[in-house]
């Protein structure tokens, strides 16, 4: 299996993430899958943000997602 230069970092961004949002998520009473969906969704709709633009924004939908 060849991996392109943009699959490894977004697969990269998208394990970073789940390590630094992984006690947010859990607060809220979210599962690991729930964690998972949100974030990869940020990475891809927001592919030119930067990491810190794309936490706020997976804490907003997480947020989002226990109402």
């Amino acid at each position: 299996m060849s991996d392109n230069p943009e699959t490894l970092y977004e697969r990269a961004a998208i394990q970073h993430m789940m390590r630094r949002l992984d006690g947010f998520a859990r607060g809220l009473g979210l599962d690991e899958a729930a964690t998972r969906q949100v974030v990869e969704s940020v990475v891809f709709d927001m592919p030119e943000q930067d990491a810190g633009e794309r936490l706020v924004e997976a804490r907003a939908r997480m947020i989002l997602a226990t109402v």
